[in-house]
């Protein structure tokens, strides 16, 4: 039997006292958050839940998440993890299409109105009788009037549980994707997914008996529970839980806190950099021994900025939702390409589909296809998508990649987004590498819109940094000095910024 929280029992029993979680400056040990996690295990079972029912958690990064996260597992029910920036619309779908029997909610953040969405959603959704809310402070009263709080469904709980467990292929935890392609769709992940891809995890990074891990990914993505949440539990470490992105305040903590671990996506780390002003650089060298990145290619002038200044590459990645996380890690001996995300990781196979079948040789380029034992049980309700997925046992990505003579693996976009220009093939991902690597050009976007005589034409978004003035001619050009002719994009438009889905993708659908 199996469970992730089984990490959180161990760990309490062998460091109780031990710092587990700092949080907007209240600290907390491990014996702590599982009493918490136990009482709302009692909670939860007092209230008729159980194996099997279907609880939707739909909180930002706060004390509240762990306990609700870990109590939900604890009893062997599905945590449906929600994204917080959703609207009641999409909310109301993934609870219905959930069956989610109860919700337990955040309460917003400063003048965020995502309470009022999820309450309302709550209300439409048939099967949800049940919903808490979840303030800031784990032990606050609730903050919207006629809803109880956690703390009031761990009101006289024993602090004392005995965790539940699973079997290898029982799904525990139900992930919706980021709809940066169109519609969300249910990932199920079983804890034989969870507890293969955490250890496969925990190598790739060197474990130190101070290990301190800054999670400022959102708690309801995989990467926030296999590579912040869950991992730093199985190893006892301290995490620093950061709700929101404020650069300047995640440079404080990792000087405060001595943090030496920080993943997050590439966007995050340029805005970190433009706000690196006064930053004290030796105190961030003495404390930080890796950072690392995934879900977009990391151009190079950003990383080889980051090394000069602080001494750390920031080492690519590359995973999936439905692959439970990490698929290929970057680790040592440097990264030539923004494209590239490393050697595909112990434990996991990666083979191309190309023109010509199967294939790992140097230089064929297709479809990326992933066996692994974190790879997902299913798509919920999604039958037909998950055979069209789910093929003898490999998972196709929908990712283009290639992989170069040393092995190393390049990511090059999603099949969908591949631009045919004429005869010729063009991959986003390749030709927004350049474009960022324009000293005017903070954020770039590549899509195709349709072309009478070519079929497609490839039409670059750029946003530029502060202070920059770029004309669309001076870029064209500048293009077809960077860029093979047949890949330079015929089309420029300058955006104040890009749309971005609630994990930091760039939302093509809805540029054009």
């Amino acid at each position: 039997m199996l469970n992730v929280a089984f990490y959180l029992d161990a760990t309490a029993v062998r460091a109780p006292q031990s710092t587990a979680l700092v949080f907007e400056g209240r600290r907390f040990n491990y014996a702590q958050i599982l009493h918490q996690a136990n009482q709302v295990a009692n909670g939860l079972l007092a209230e008729g839940f159980g194996p099997g029912s279907r609880i939707a958690l739909a909180c930002s990064n706060r004390t509240g998440f762990l306990a609700a996260y870990y109590g939900i597992l604890k009893i062997g029910a599905v945590a449906v993890a929600l994204s917080t920036t959703l609207r009641e619309r999409d909310i109301l779908f993934q609870l219905n299409d959930s069956r989610a029997e109860a919700l337990l909610t955040f309460d917003g953040r400063g003048d965020c109105a995502y309470a009022d969405q999820s309450l309302a959603a709550a209300a439409a959704a048939p099967l949800c009788k049940k919903v808490w809310i979840i303030p800031a402070d784990i032990a606050a009263a609730s903050t919207v009037a006629g809803y109880p709080a956690l703390s009031d469904l761990m009101s006289g709980q024993s602090g004392s549980f005995r965790t539940f467990g699973y079997g290898a292929d029982e799904t525990s935890v139900l992930l919706y994707t980021s709809g940066s392609t169109g519609r969300p769709k249910g990932v199920e992940l079983t804890q034989g997914n969870l507890t293969s891809m955490v250890m496969i995890n925990q190598p790739l990074a060197a474990r130190e008996a101070t290990a301190v891990r800054l999670v400022s990914t959102p708690l309801f993505h995989i990467m926030g529970q296999v590579c912040g949440l869950n991992l730093a539990v199985l190893n006892g470490e301290i995490m620093v839980l950061v709700d929101g992105f404020d650069p300047s305040m995640i440079w404080r903590l990792i000087v405060e806190e001595s943090v030496t671990y920080f993943v997050h996506m590439p966007i995050y780390y340029q805005y970190m950099m433009e706000r690196a002003d006064g930053v004290d650089t030796q105190a961030v060298r003495r404390s930080l021994r890796l950072c690392a990145t995934g879900g977009a290619p990391l151009q190079a002038g950003l990383s080889d900025a980051f090394k000069d200044r602080f001494g750390l590459d920031i080492i690519p990645g590359y995973g999936l939702t439905e692959a439970a996380s990490i698929v290929a890690w970057g680790g040592a001996g440097g990264f030539p390409r923004a494209t590239t995300v490393g050697r595909v990781v112990p434990g996991v196979e990666v083979m191309l589909m190309g023109e010509h079948g199967l294939s790992s040789d140097c230089g064929v380029q297709g479809e990326i296809l992933v066996r692994s034992p974190g790879v997902m049980k299913r798509y919920l309700n999604m039958p037909g998508e998950t055979r069209s997925r789910l093929q003898d046992g490999w998972l196709r990505s929908g990712d283009v990649g290639r992989f170069d003579e040393m092995g190393r693996l390049d990511v090059l976009g999603r099949v969908d987004d591949k631009i045919l220009r004429g005869e010729e093939h063009i991959y986003p991902a390749e030709v927004e590498a350049v474009l960022k690597g324009h000293p005017a050009i903070s954020e770039a976007a590549v899509v195709g819109i349709p072309d009478d005589y070519l079929g497609q034409e490839a039409k670059t978004f750029v946003v530029l940094k502060e202070g920059h003035s770029l004309a669309q001619e001076e870029l064209l050009g500048w293009l077809l000095h960077a860029l093979p002719d047949g890949k330079c994009p015929g089309m420029v438009q300058f955006q104040h910024a890009l749309p971005r889905t609630g994990t930091g993708k760039v939302a093509r659908h809805l540029l054009g």
